[in-house]
């Protein structure tokens, strides 16, 4: 089997969403898995134990002058091995659908670390997965006790973070308290009880026994300096693991945000990941020294590269892409990961390890105390403010909020407000033309032509988001417009006409962005535009950048209407068209006879023959309703035009597409629980797994976050059949059934 490196490339010029490029490096990574994968693995459990053994020897029985500081740093090794390349790697699944998989399953595997596996996994799988640096929602921003940004509220018990920094560093244990409480406040069990440390209670007895005094009793004269090996073996260990884990997601290169909520799109999913993940580079001098007693005193035949004890952490990106890929198959695809994040100009954060460590342990200190990121080097200035310092203070203490929300102010992408500058009726009353200023920290945020923004507003209590298409990229304006048309029925677009004022807000849901092929990042030959009603919003955005990049580019403009009066950007247009090679037909349904320059017509393969001509050179964008949509595709098509040279527009969020029932019943089994149901075809295997009470892990319920990937022993899912392989490992929670399924559950 070979490295994926090699073989995959990405094409600059291709119009693949972020989602699509991430997946399609996913499939390939995925296919390539085999018997190598299990090998390798195989290597480094051979490799941990061999370095806790000779660690015990060491410290139990001596031999040198630097028998115990070498015991003590293998005994740090193995434990930050036992985490990475092994127990964080394989619960994750990586090689539950390779044969002879054994102890290397995701549900056999035991590892030398003092935390439930069970714990865990529902900590880790379905709480910081799916809600990756969501305030408020990821249990590992601060780790539930912690105040590590200045964005986090300040409240009474984070004064004592200096103090609670000792103790963690002390001690082992309160990796698997925080695993425990995390657990209880995912599965909405009560916290402070003592079922829910029950597990841990019962590790952390094993493992003082084993460690404190059956091994210091084994060693007899040597019982002192077994003692205080193993202590400093086990904590020294555990806090570089901790201090590692930290720097992942509190760096100051990474980002955090307020929920998006169920209408985040795969994109901006993964965008998230992104931003508020970090990869780091590690120190060579500390490397070179652990190396240095691995290879004096562990005789290991040909060893693995000391890169496994970074395994999913020096990675970290790669694995919150694809959090159930092998740690060895990260490592081949982190250059290609680096290569589409440039691709769609995303940051691909990398740190080095001697810079970020103190800086982590700095901001125990300094986010102690209620202080915002423009006050941390003069936190004095907070003195000259004695109301607002006592307010502070008074709701850190009372464990509310603090009034305004803002004080702690950075950057914001999702679910931020932005101001209207401006807002102009359009289309004779039957649109609103909306400025919007950027948002704070957004200076840098860019767009293509074609895309579009989601906004959030609330109407009549209830919560919505619909996506408006920007009128300008972002080389074109430093501003956010778009002009939303009054729709029958319609409950945004209404309401956004109806009260949106200069002066006003509009919260945005993320920056602005693009699914499929429709933006435009490089200028076609012969660019075709065909627009009906508000769908000329995109459209325009596209022409003012043939005008500002290529005016005497030849395009052409359909821009189809109901009448005169529905015409949008009728005046921006004409002048475009003098200022440009672009070529203006404005067609009606009905046109005053008094208005010779509109077309009176329906949508026809004539009209279009004449109004285009040639598309042997064409690239043709189309953004009309799904039905317009259709019937020009299926003329252009049938006239010579190629399929990959007609871009349309979708704001389809990732949902699930049922189909209709047809009558078919399928049995799904879970084999280990012994319990069977019959479901329909429009049902997932999550449902039904729900429908008998067997117990699935859940985040995004959207396919996205791995939470819920089982092993499908028998049967095809429709996944199945959008595959060119059958699939082993399956996410329940957007699995239809095709046939009778079996499910390793």
């Amino acid at each position: 089997m070979g490295s994926l490196t090699a073989k995959t490339t990405i094409d600059q010029a291709s119009t693949t969403s972020l989602s699509e490029d991430l997946q399609a490096l996913y499939d390939e990574t995925r296919a390539l898995m085999g018997e190598e994968d299990l090998a390798h693995i195989r290597k480094v459990a051979a490799y941990s134990r061999a370095i806790k053994n000779r660690s015990r020897e060491l410290i139990q029985k001596g031999g040198s002058p630097d028998a115990l500081k070498h015991g003590i740093v293998l005994y740090m090794m193995h434990t930050l091995l036992e985490f990475s390349e092994l127990g964080h790697n394989i619960m994750h699944g990586s090689y539950d659908n390779l044969p002879n998989v054994g102890e290397f399953h995701s549900d056999k595997w035991e590892w030398d670390f003092v935390t439930s596996i069970k714990e865990w996994k529902v900590m880790h799988h379905q709480n910081h997965h799916p809600f990756t640096n969501i305030v408020g929602k990821d249990h590992d921003l601060g780790y539930s006790v912690l105040r590590l940004y200045p964005t986090q509220n300040w409240y009474g018990h984070h004064s004592l973070q200096p103090a609670l920094m000792s103790v963690f560093l002390l001690h082992i244990y309160h990796f698997s308290l925080y695993t425990a409480t995390s657990a209880a406040r995912v599965e909405g069990r009560k916290v402070l009880s003592f079922e829910t440390f029950r597990a841990t209670f019962d590790l952390a007895r094993k493992h003082a026994l084993q460690n404190y005094l059956k091994e210091p009793l084994e060693a007899g004269p040597r019982f002192l300096q077994t003692l205080i090996g193993n202590y400093l073996g086990t904590t020294l260990g555990y806090d570089l693991t901790f201090l590692i884990l930290a720097l992942e997601h509190h760096s100051p290169n990474v980002q955090v945000f307020p929920d998006p909520g169920p209408t985040e799109s795969r994109d901006g999913y993964f965008h998230r990941q992104l931003l508020g993940t970090t990869n780091f580079v590690p120190m060579p001098e500390l490397d070179s020294f652990f190396e240095g007693i691995l290879e004096k005193e562990v005789d290991f035949p040909d060893r693995p590269s000391f890169e496994v004890f970074y395994g999913g952490l020096t990675t970290h990106i790669e694995h919150h892409l694809f959090p159930d890929l092998p740690c060895n198959r990260q490592r081949d695809i982190a250059p290609k990961v680096r290569e589409i994040c440039a691709k769609h100009g995303l940051p691909y954060n990398v740190t080095t390890f001697e810079v970020i460590v103190p800086e982590i342990l700095r901001n125990f200190f300094r986010w102690a105390i209620p202080v915002s990121d423009t006050e941390q080097h003069r936190p004095s200035l907070l003195l000259k403010k004695p109301r607002e310092l006592f307010s502070r203070v008074m709701n850190g203490l009372r464990y509310r909020s603090p009034t305004p929300t803002t004080y702690f102010k950075a950057p914001s992408y999702f679910n931020v407000p932005a101001k209207v500058l401006a807002a102009s009726p359009a289309a004779n009353g039957q649109a609103l033309s909306i400025t919007l200023e950027k948002p704070f920290g957004w200076e840098d945020v860019c767009w293509d032509a074609g895309a579009f923004i989601s906004v959030r507003l609330n109407v009549d209590g209830k919560d919505l988001v619909r996506q408006y298409s920007l009128t300008t990229d972002s080389q074109g304006s430093d501003t956010l417009d778009i002009t939303v048309k009054r729709v029958r029925d319609g409950l945004v677009s209404n309401a956004i006409n109806d009260t949106l004022r200069k002066g006003s807000y509009l919260t945005l849901v993320g920056v602005p962005q693009s699914d499929g092929n429709f933006i435009m990042k490089a200028l076609p030959k012969r660019p075709v535009f065909i627009a009906g009603g508000v769908g000329i919003t995109p459209i325009i955005s596209m022409i003012r950048k043939l005008h500002r990049e290529a005016p005497n580019t030849e395009a052409t403009l359909l821009y189809f209407n109901r009448d005169a009066e529905s015409i949008i950007f009728e005046q921006d247009l004409r002048v475009l068209e003098m200022q440009t090679g672009l070529k203006l037909h404005l067609i009606c349904d009905q046109a005053p006879s008094s208005r010779r320059e509109l077309v009176q017509a329906a949508l026809s393969r004539s009209l279009l023959e004449e109004r285009i001509g040639e598309l042997a050179d064409a690239d043709v964008y189309v953004c009309a309703p799904s039905g317009m949509i259709a019937a020009v595709k299926g003329h252009l098509l049938a006239m010579g035009l190629p399929e990959a040279r007609f871009h349309t527009e979708s704001f389809t969020l990732p949902t699930l597409i049922r189909p209709k029932s047809d009558g078919s019943r399928h049995s799904i089994h879970f084999v280990r629980s012994g319990l069977k149901v019959t479901v329909d075809g429009a049902t997932t295997l999550l449902e039904a797994s729900r429908q008998l009470g067997v117990h699935v892990p859940t985040g995004c319920e959207r396919g996205l976050c791995k939470a819920c990937v089982c092993t499908k022993v028998k049967g095809v899912t429709q996944q199945d059949e959008q595959s060119d392989i059958p699939l082993a490992r399956i996410t329940m929670c957007n699995s239809l059934p095709r046939s009778d399924i079996e499910i390793d559950l």
